[in-house]
């Protein structure tokens, strides 16, 4: 007769997992968790890209502002429009290397931890 010992399958089988995710994490860390990463970042971008309406701006280069079609209107709406853009092109610029930096930091950080562990504790 076999007997069900709770307490020591439960100890055994969580020491047992715990190692599994232990030896896994690493995998996980550079493939699917990266890819979760870059698709959260990618839509992050999405979002600044919509938000900042870079793509109505550009689509309205050319559209005299206010309805007003003399020449002097004209220009004056072509040459706002292209500060705006310009403006608006440098904070997408900034966000878009913000996040890619947060990338390369979610690259890195693993092996940082590792070798900041090792220098402090391996002496």
């Amino acid at each position: 007769m076999k007997t069900n010992n709770f307490p020591l399958n439960l100890v055994k089988y969580t020491i047992i997992d715990l190692i599994k995710h232990l030896l896994y994490w690493p995998f996980w860390w550079y493939t699917n968790g990266f890819l979760i990463t870059l698709k959260i970042i990618g839509k992050r971008i999405l979002i600044a890209w919509h938000s900042l309406a870079l793509d109505v701006w550009f689509k309205n280069i050319f559209r005299p502002m206010y309805g007003q079609y003399d020449a002097g209107s004209r220009i004056i709406s072509f040459f706002m429009r292209v500060i705006q853009i310009l403006f608006r092109l440098a904070i997408m610029i900034t966000i878009t290397i913000f996040l890619s930096s947060l990338i390369v930091i979610y690259l890195i950080l693993p092996i940082f931890t590792i070798w900041m562990l090792y220098n402090s504790y391996g002496r």
